[in-house]
């Protein structure tokens, strides 16, 4: 469709957030159907925003997203004042449209790139670098990676015009997905931003969508993002002159420490800070979450009132997982859940994030293996007061008495069955490291200096990064890789000879090469087995490209029932209290799942940390999906 000059300029418009809300009301019966293309931004009776709407008709979904700065208009919890950020958008607005499609439909999406041109950069191009190019990831759909498709390596330049088509299998299930930018090195300052949003895939064979219980229930589209800017109002960015990311320390500081120790933080549910969302005693309503962080997780809480898990990345679960009221389901960045919330008594109750520090929660809604969830986002931030509300419920009004389903729900089209997964032979058994390894920090903590440490410097120098060398690294690395290690340096790797000794070289390094694929034997068809084991002490989210993954094991533990994700926390590392006189241990995390690389996806993916400033510096690794021998 074509969109008019003046209507995109409207949905720029933030002199009151209320013009770009849409009635929930419309939104239900827009989503229901595969009728119209655009919604049109009205004010919302239920006070509730929800982002712009654009649907696919007669089997396609031909629009276009304009990447530009815009300033828009965010409530400041702490003050309580309204302040403006100015940053990248999609359309103008935080977040951007949602897209809603069908399997079998396609996605053309004109990406126009109105951003500047990017400054000047001095580093080399494995530093964060070049802010303003982007391109389009559609996040968790299961297609093709290569050409115009869902292809993360195209670069898209400030002042052109690019066309993405996506070609939707008749097969995919249905779910909620979303939209960003996926330049490496410029991710998290798009996020930050806000620059993304919500996608839809309605519809299809057995789907969810058609069970009554859920096809009766009100959808709420609930898009949570973490904007961090400036005090004055701008995006924070890494400065491309940097001499260490995000350091504490002034002398090491990049060109932008202090405007990242005197930043603000805002938590926004589509656009807005804590919006109020009505609902009737005994109403059941559908919402789809997405944590669009550029790094926090959310451990997602509501008052008085449990969350009835339907999907998890937006995949069906065999039957609802109910997370009794106030415990948290854990949200990484990048995941997004279904939940039915059925309201109970009149009141106010709050969906709240509580504080990771504090709050023991499990990866997975099953429970298992809870701890603190420690997630290091790189980048002096602020310390943020918890609980912070996401939204306001409240329930009040007439009774509106509606169930939720009962026994098994509709397995997810497109995939194979959770049996086939869990019972077919392996092809491939693999195990991958998230690492960090530091020069200083890690002398007081030896079990995170790995004896490899040294090698990986002698790699990753002042010419690797165009200036100033990093004092630690953040790698994703082949742990089946093991090198040949000088004995002495196993025993005693901190000693004087072994701290920056170049060990002997390995046959693949830790940060992304986006020439270089970490495997050459990965197939079509093929089923794999992977442990990714968390060597550092802050979780990471691991997350990969076109083919989401059956988690079987978290810390070596069976999950009751395997689950489906496209994105996981792999637990952090854990000392262990040392017995009389030895020195404390470590356990590491891991998460253990089974994959299956489906045919369409044959080409160059990565899989990455969806902490994506860890991704901007390196803590990635493309793989290539090769077709079936």
């Amino acid at each position: 469709m074509t969109y008019l000059l003046a209507e995109r300029r409207f949905l720029k418009t933030t002199a009151a957030v209320s013009v770009l809300l849409l009635a929930v009301g419309i939104l239900r019966s827009l989503s229901g159907c595969g009728g119209g293309s655009t919604s049109s931004p009205t004010p919302n009776t239920n006070s509730f925003p929800q982002p712009q709407v654009r649907i696919a008709s007669h089997g396609k979904l031909n629009t276009s997203l304009h990447a530009e700065i815009a300033s828009n208009s965010v409530l400041n919890a702490t003050t309580g004042d309204t302040d403006v950020i100015e940053g990248p958008t999609f359309e103008g607005t935080i977040p951007g449209p949602t897209l809603i499609l069908n399997p079998g439909d396609t996605l053309e999406v004109s990406v126009v790139n109105n951003l500047p041109a990017n400054p000047p950069v001095t580093r080399a191009g494995a530093f964060p670098h070049a802010p303003y190019t982007i391109n389009l990831h559609t996040h968790g759909l299961e297609v093709s990676p290569l050409g115009n498709s869902d292809n993360v390596f195209r670069t898209m330049e400030p002042g052109t015009t690019n066309q993405v088509t996506v070609n939707i299998p008749a097969s995919h299930h249905s779910g909620t997905f979303w939209y960003h930018p996926h330049d490496h090195g410029a991710v998290g300052f798009d996020i930050m931003g806000g620059m993304a949003g919500m996608l839809i895939i309605k519809g299809g064979p057995g789907t969810l969508d058609t069970m009554p219980e859920v096809k009766a229930a009100r959808q709420i589209v609930m898009d949570f993002q973490v904007l961090h800017s400036t005090t004055a109002g701008q995006v924070v960015y890494v400065n491309p002159t940097a001499a260490q990311m995000g350091s504490t320390n002034p002398q090491l500081a990049d060109g932008l420490w202090s405007a990242y120790i005197n930043s603000n933080t805002y938590f926004t549910t589509n656009g807005v800070t804590a919006p109020l969302l009505h609902m009737r005693p005994g109403e059941v309503q559908r919402w789809r979450m997405l944590n669009a962080a550029s790094g926090e997780t959310l451990l997602v809480a509501l008052q008085g009132h449990a969350l009835n898990v339907i999907a998890n990345d937006g995949i069906t679960v065999p039957n609802t997982v109910v997370v009794p009221a106030g415990t948290p389901y854990t949200m990484a960045a990048g995941q997004r859940v279904d939940v039915l919330v059925q309201a109970g008594s009149p009141g106010t109750y709050f969906l709240q994030a509580l504080d990771p520090a504090v709050t023991l929660a499990s990866v997975t809604p099953q429970g298992v293996e809870p701890q603190l969830r420690p997630a290091h986002t790189s980048g002096d931030f602020p310390a943020i007061t918890y609980p912070v509300t996401l939204a306001t419920i409240s329930v009040s009004g007439a009774p509106e008495p509606m169930k939720l389903p009962s026994g098994p729900l509709p397995p997810p089209s497109g995939l194979p069955s959770i049996s086939t997964m869990v019972n077919t032979t392996p092809n491939f058994v693999r195990n991958i490291d998230f690492d960090l390894c530091g020069a200083q920090a890690n002398m007081s903590q030896p079990a995170q200096r790995l004896p490899t440490c040294g090698w990986y410097f002698s790699q990753y120098d002042a010419a690797y990064w165009g200036g100033l060398p990093f004092l630690s690294l953040n790698m994703f690395r082949d742990a089946d890789d093991t090198g040949e290690v000088n004995p002495v340096c196993l025993s005693t790797p901190l000693s004087p000879a072994c701290v920056n000794m170049p060990l002997v070289n390995f046959a693949k390094g830790g940060l992304f090469d986006p020439n270089t694929p970490l495997f050459n034997n990965m197939f079509a068809g093929n089923y794999e087995n992977w442990t990714v084991v968390n060597r550092s002490f802050s979780d990471h989210a691991f997350h990969i490209h076109q083919n989401p993954f059956l988690v079987t094991a978290v810390n070596g533990i069976s999950l009751p029932v395997p689950e489906w994700h496209d994105t996981i926390i792999v637990p952090a590392a854990f000392p262990q209290p040392p017995p009389p006189i030895t020195a404390p241990s470590v356990t590491f995390g891991s998460t253990t799942f089974r994959t299956h690389f489906d045919p369409i996806t044959v080409g160059q993916l990565v899989t990455h940390c969806h902490l994506v400033q860890h991704e901007d510096i390196g803590m990635m690794q493309r793989i290539d999906i090769l077709p079936a021998p």
